[in-house]
C-alpha cells in the first residue's frame, strides 16, 4: 500500500507542487529462512523480497507505510506562522520535520531551513492533530513544507504552502513602545499608507534631537519594528517621532534605570 497524503486546502494555504518522492526502503528474506507473521502484523517496505518460507495470517504490503494527511493550514500573524495539520491514519510514524524557505517574487529560495521536529503517533487508526508555530519572523513571504519520517527512516515531503507575514492596514500609524517604562531596550511598531521614505528620531524633553533610529525606504502593508537601545541615556522622559510624506507622529516613552 503506497503512502498517500491527501490535501484539503484552507484559506491561507497555497500549494505549489506535488510532494517530493521519498527515499526507498527494502526488505529481503534469504533462501532457507522461515517467516511467520501472526494475525494483525504486517511486513511492509517499498520492495519486499521473500525467497524463504512465508506463513501466518499477517499481511505483506509493498510500498511505503501509510500516513494519510487529510488537512493542513498555515496561518500568518504579524511576526509568526502557525501550521496545523491532521492525519486520518498513521503506521510506524516517527514524526514530522518542519522546513521553511524565503520567497522572493515568484521564486522560492533553493535553501530550506529545518525549524524543528514534532513527534508522530506511531501507529494510529484515529485522527491525530498536530501544530507548530514559527516565531519572530521579519515581514515577507515564506514557504513551508513538512517532511514526514517513518521509524525506519523512510520519508516523504508534503507540498509547499506559501504565506505572507506582517500584513497590515495601509495607514500611517505609530504604536506605543513596549515595554514602557523600559530599561534599556524597547520596541516601537509602525505602518505606512504607501511605499516611501520614513524617518524615526529620538528627542529629549527639551526638543533636542538625540538620535536618528531609522532613515530608509519602507513598504506599505506591513508591520515594521524598530528596537531602541537607550543604554547611553539617563532615566527620564523621551519622545519618538515618525516622519513620512510631510506628516509626523509622536510617542512619549519613559526610561527607568
Amino acid at each position: 500500500m503506497k503512502r498517500t497524503l491527501h490535501w484539503l486546502l484552507m484559506t491561507s494555504v497555497l500549494c505549489l507542487a506535488p510532494f517530493i518522492a521519498k527515499s526507498q526502503s527494502t526488505m529481503e528474506f534469504q533462501s532457507g529462512t522461515t517467516i511467520e507473521v501472526t494475525s494483525g502484523a504486517d511486513i511492509c517496505a517499498d520492495v519486499v523480497t521473500i525467497n524463504g518460507t512465508y506463513s501466518g495470517a499477517g499481511t505483506q504490503c509493498g510500498g511505503a507505510l501509510p500516513v494519510e494527511l487529510v488537512a493542513m493550514t498555515a496561518q500568518a500573524a504579524k511576526s509568526a506562522v502557525t501550521l496545523n495539520w491532521t492525519t486520518a491514519t498513521e503506521t510506524n510514524n516517527f514524526g514530522f520535520e518542519i522546513e521553511r524557505a524565503a520567497v522572493s517574487g515568484q521564486q522560492t529560495a533553493v535553501s530550506w531551513k529545518n525549524l524543528g521536529f514534532v513527534a508522530g503517533s506511531g501507529t494510529s487508526s484515529s485522527p491525530r492533530e498536530y501544530s507548530y508555530t514559527d516565531k519572530s519572523l521579519t515581514p515577507g513571504r515564506y514557504a513551508y513544507r513538512i517532511k514526514q519520517v517513518d521509524n525506519d527512516g523512510t520519508f516523504s515531503y508534503t507540498q509547499a504552502a506559501e504565506v505572507e507575514v506582517g500584513l497590515a492596514p495601509r495607514e500611517f500609524t505609530l504604536s506605543q513602545n513596549y515595554p514602557n517604562p523600559f530599561n534599556p531596550w524597547t520596541t516601537v511598531e509602525f505602518t505606512l499608507p504607501v511605499d516611501g521614505h520614513v524617518m524615526l528620531k529620538l528627542y529629549d524633553v527639551t526638543g533636542r534631537e538625540l538620535a536618528t533610529l531609522l532613515d530608509k525606504e519602507r513598504n506599505a502593508g506591513y508591520y515594521h519594528q524598530v528596537t531602541v537601545d537607550a543604554s547611553r541615556f539617563g532615566s527620564g522622559t523621551y519622545f519618538l517621532q515618525l516622519e513620512f510624506n510631510g506628516q509626523q507622529l509622536t510617542r512619549k516613552i519613559l526610561l527607568v534605570k
